[in-house]
């Protein structure tokens, strides 16, 4: 958890604190140390995307809505440390360092049915089959084609809704991400 806090903090406040100061290199850099200075510069390579994933996967318990559906903004998960797939994938897709290391459109929140059938939501970076998966159910990081799901619709970090890649420019917002993304 302490673990999860330092990325967090960091990712949250660094940019602000540290502008200027986050490509000087420091001769007893941690492994620790190095991530998080990829983070602030924006270059973030798979490894780091497990890193984050993983992260946000041990720090918030895995808990199904109760009789409605209720989508959690990512203060709401973070003070709870509770939430289903998609306030987990809302997390993730609102990490301060996925925010600036992809375009806003490559950021997306995909509701998908599982090789199993089971619908579920997961955060997908890119676009088609080798657009990579971060996801509540396994730390690493696969790409669309490796996870088995099939994307019903995504909504990218502005709202917009996709069906297949392609933007739906007449579909209705989503009122619940909608309201999420104007609270930032």
């Amino acid at each position: 958890m302490k673990r999860f806090l330092h990325f967090l903090l960091i990712g949250l406040a660094a940019p602000a604190l540290l502008t200027g100061c986050a490509t000087h290199k420091l001769k007893t850099q941690t492994a620790l140390q190095k991530v998080q200075q990829k983070r602030l510069q924006g270059k973030l390579t798979k490894n780091d995307l497990a890193e984050i994933n993983r992260s946000w996967n041990l720090f918030i318990t895995y808990k199904p809505d109760s009789l409605q559906d209720h989508w959690q903004s990512p203060n709401e998960t973070i003070k709870l440390r509770t939430g289903d797939c998609e306030d987990i994938s809302i997390a993730k897709m609102l990490d301060p360092a996925l925010r600036k290391s992809f375009p806003a459109d490559q950021l997306r929140l995909s509701y998908v049915h599982t090789p199993q059938g089971e619908p579920h939501m997961v955060l997908i970076i890119g676009k088609g089959d080798d657009s990579m998966v971060l996801d509540n159910l396994f730390d690493e990081i696969k790409t669309l084609a490796e996870s088995g799901y099939q994307p019903v619709y995504q909504l990218d970090a502005t709202g917009r809704v996709y069906q297949n890649d392609i933007w739906l420019e007449s579909h209705p917002k989503f009122k619940k991400f909608e309201m999420i993304l104007s609270g930032l």
